[in-house]
């Protein structure tokens, strides 16, 4: 409040007058008012009279707020030449120290934290300037460090929609959003962008970990064994190696001599193997139809066509390892094993390791049948008429066994039906074959096509759905 006052009566008067409560008055002659720059008129002197009991009572004012601060100067000199005077213990002066120093030095921390922030802000956000001649344009362009950041990062992002290899594009939109950070801290505007800085730095987080993962897998292959790095490099190339060892980390691996019994016809079998070592034979009803070799996988179910059928599939066929014959050396059988279930679960979270293993899939269903006119051509089939009608009848049972496994989960039947279809055409399964898999399950077409089964209830005497 003295403030304000001052204020108006030093910009009202112009100049500092010579105004007291003795002399008010005494250098005044012929109505004027004599001040110690400019003299002024008569209605400047009814004016200074209208101002001189405010500035009295500034006066009287600034005289006791100087009286009490020499007062409490006073006062305070003495209480602190009474506490200089008084001896002070040496612990209490240490205690006293430290935090002292604490403080200096946390100051000293944030004064360097705060020139840095300063040092950076000058490099980024300085102007520099295009040398452009003037016979081209007179205009001058200008840039900054900043906007160059903000710049490349939305150059990496569309370079990182052309990428194909899934770590090379982590490793591009971990570099684009580290720029777009250094964009949002020191923008040109001369305020932090907090929003987008939050979102990118979360994404890094993400990227950051894909990228981690996917290189602690691959350091996981890198160790493998030869015989799995082989199978990899020779049915598994179009899958990833992070992808081969987290389908390889599930399975278990089996050994067999020759001659052992694998699984039997008629079996309930929840397992899916593959060969990396030895020869398989592949018997219907005691005639031998096939044999299987490295790389080939037995028990698969439709899982080439999409068919992602989980726990037990009846057993179409007998499977043993191959017997050791006169004068050669006997090689036992080696072969992974995956649980039905646990493999489904994985194809269903990892959508690129399905796809990869459906390829691998089919080009071992071409193996197959390859092998098999092989397996004529060599005249080792003794009756092709006997050979041929097992054949079909392990094709028939194998496609009854999907389907009774399909019928089983409702749900999953509704879902499924184009990939059974598209398994009916990879195996020439014709409308005939089909009803008598559907009736050997109990079902009728009508009801497969409804996708429902009706009974007549006992208790009720009234038709219950059962599936659907």
């Amino acid at each position: 409040m003295i403030r304000t006052a001052c204020i108006h009566a030093t910009s009202f008067t112009r100049s500092r007058c010579l105004v007291s409560s003795q002399n008010l008055g005494a250098k005044t002659a012929n109505g004027r008012l004599h001040c110690r720059r400019k003299s002024y008129g008569a209605s400047m002197h009814v004016n200074q009279k209208k101002l001189s009991p405010l500035l009295t009572g500034l006066n009287r004012l600034s005289a006791g707020k100087v009286g009490q601060i020499f007062k409490y100067r006073s006062t305070r000199s003495k209480s602190i030449h009474k506490t200089s005077s008084s001896p002070m213990p040496a612990t209490r002066f240490k205690a006293l120290a430290a935090p002292t120093m604490r403080n200096s030095s946390v100051a000293a921390q944030e004064n360097q934290s705060h020139y840095f922030l300063d040092r950076m802000n000058v490099v980024f956000l300085t102007p520099r300037y295009i040398p452009i001649p003037r016979w081209i344009t007179p205009r001058r362009y200008s840039f900054n460090l900043s906007e160059c950041f903000g710049h490349f990062s939305f150059v990496l992002v569309a370079v990182s929609y052309a990428t194909d290899d899934f770590l090379l594009l982590r490793a591009i939109a971990v570099a684009g959003s580290s720029f777009m950070m250094v964009f949002a801290y020191f923008h040109p505007h001369g305020r932090v962008l907090w929003l987008p800085l939050q979102w990118n730095a979360l994404f890094i987080l993400i990227n950051s970990y894909r990228i981690g993962s996917i290189m602690y897998l691959q350091s996981v292959g890198s160790k493998l064994s030869e015989d799995l790095k082989r199978i990899k490099h020779d049915h598994f190339d179009a899958m990833e190696l992070s992808d081969y060892v987290k389908l390889i980390s599930i399975s278990t691996e089996e050994t067999f001599e020759g001659g052992a019994l694998i699984c039997h016809q008629g079996q309930k079998n929840r397992f899916i193997r593959l060969v990396i070592e030895g020869d398989l034979d592949v018997l219907r009803d005691g005639v031998h139809t096939y044999s299987l070799n490295e790389g080939n996988f037995a028990s698969e179910a439709g899982l080439h066509a999409g068919l992602l059928l989980s726990g037990d599939v009846e057993s179409s066929c007998t499977m043993i390892a191959k017997p050791m014959e006169p004068g050669k050396h006997m090689k036992r059988a080696r072969v992974l094993r995956w649980d039905r279930s646990e493999l489904i679960r994985l194809l269903n979270n990892e959508n690129a390791l399905r796809r990869a293993l459906s390829a691998a899939m089919s080009w071992d269903i071409i193996r197959k049948l390859k092998g098999q006119r092989q397996y004529i051509s060599d005249q080792k089939v003794d009756d092709p008429e006997l050979w041929t009608r097992k054949r079909s009848e392990q094709t028939e049972d194998r496609y009854a066994a999907i389907i009774q496994n399909v019928l089983q989960c409702p749900d999953y039947f509704l879902k499924r039906r184009d990939e059974l279809n598209k398994y009916r055409i990879i195996h020439h399964i014709d409308e005939e074959h089909h009803k008598l898999a559907v009736e050997k399950c109990g079902w009728t077409l009508e009801e497969y096509e409804v996708g429902e089964r009706r009974h007549n209830s006992i208790n009720y005497g009234q038709d219950n759905k059962v599936f659907g």
